[in-house]
């Protein structure tokens, strides 16, 4: 049950990592989008696809796909923490169970 509950801990403080990285390519993401819109909002004269623009995307797309990356890690610790704390249920459970047992042991055993 110990080990039980510190790896219900360290799922929690992973989970919270997790989340706090995730709030954190929002800004970055904002700016690229940003920065992104207000280039195609040029005049057709400057409408070109060059490095710079590439560079958007290309940016644009590794936060995206890092934030997907980080969204489905989510989801596995929270998976994890779901069965860990199931475990941890079942674990009471059967120590309560096995405390009663001995009880009644006690009591009627070894009278």
């Amino acid at each position: 049950l110990e080990k039980t509950n510190l790896e219900v801990t360290s799922v929690e403080d992973s989970l919270h990592q997790l989340r706090e990285a995730l709030r954190g390519k929002e800004g970055p993401l904002k700016v690229a989008t940003t920065r992104f819109a207000v280039r195609a909002k040029r005049p057709n004269v400057e409408q070109t696809r060059d490095f710079v623009h590439g560079g958007l995307l290309s940016e644009i797309n590794d936060i995206n796909a890092s934030q997907e990356s980080l969204k489905q890690q989510i989801a596995c610790a929270e998976e994890t923490l779901h069965k860990l704390l199931k475990n941890k249920e079942r674990l009471q459970q059967d120590i309560s169970i096995k405390k009663k047992s001995i009880k009644i042991d006690e009591q009627q055993c070894l009278r």
